[in-house]
């Protein structure tokens, strides 16, 4: 079994429970050594089922440690610990509102729920709160940040990143790339990608801080607010 088909198995896997567990997995995959992985698999019994029961166990003390929790922070977006960022999400099926409120009303209803996140995150990082201390910025991905929405972060100097359909499904590209493998993952192939990222030291400046407020206002005059009894 090599390491292609180790991999495979880790991605059938994959479900929305489990989904950040297998992506350090995989992260952890890319990096071992041939021989070393040759050795985990003979110890696990070498067959496929034998090594789905190793992840699978191996998933299940990941959870049980508590590293890989999605803790809302507000109505919209949750967010998880990676590394050296603390990672938004957005758990919540936007259909709904898009029926009731439209494409764009719903974008900028996000992006004043993301600054709302954004705000609390700070907060509760200057206070001293144990999760967010030694980490550097703040990471999303999804197939929604693309057009107007990605616009948006990079008016509030946002790193932004996008991932075509035709460079997911590129596997030459993908050996280069984490945040594009990470995206396959997650995601798939069919769907462009996008990922944003700032630093916890720009948005600690008073000049983002000024451009951020100003963004809120302009949402508060287009009407733009905060929604009661969002169910998630």
């Amino acid at each position: 079994m090599n390491k292609q088909e180790v991999e495979n198995i880790l991605i059938s896997m994959r479900n929305s429970k489990n989904e950040e567990a297998i992506n350090k997995l995989l992260d952890k995959l890319i990096v071992i050594d041939d021989n070393l992985l040759k050795n985990a698999i003979k110890q696990a019994g070498g067959t496929k089922e034998s090594v789905k029961k190793f992840f699978e166990e191996k998933i299940t003390k990941m959870r049980n440690d508590n590293t890989q929790e999605h803790i809302p922070i507000n109505e919209l977006f949750a967010y998880g610990i990676n590394g050296n960022c603390v990672h938004l999400h957005l758990p919540v099926d936007l259909h709904s509102m898009i029926e009731k409120l439209g494409f764009s009303r719903t974008r900028d209803t996000v992006n004043l729920y993301l600054l709302d996140a954004i705000d609390k995150i700070k907060e509760m990082k200057d206070k001293g709160y144990d999760k967010f201390q030694g980490k550097d910025n703040i990471y999303m991905i999804s197939p929604i940040l693309v057009g107007k929405s990605l616009d948006f972060l990079k008016e509030l100097d946002f790193e932004t990143k996008t991932y075509k359909k035709q460079e997911l499904n590129n596997p030459e590209f993908l050996s280069n790339n984490k945040d594009a493998r990470l995206a396959t993952r997650i995601f798939g192939t069919d769907k462009n990608v996008a990922t944003a990222k700032i630093d916890f030291d720009i948005i600690s400046r008073n000049d983002w801080q000024e451009k951020k407020n100003a963004k809120v206002k302009e949402f508060k005059d287009k009407g733009i607010k905060f929604i009661d009894n969002l169910e998630r």
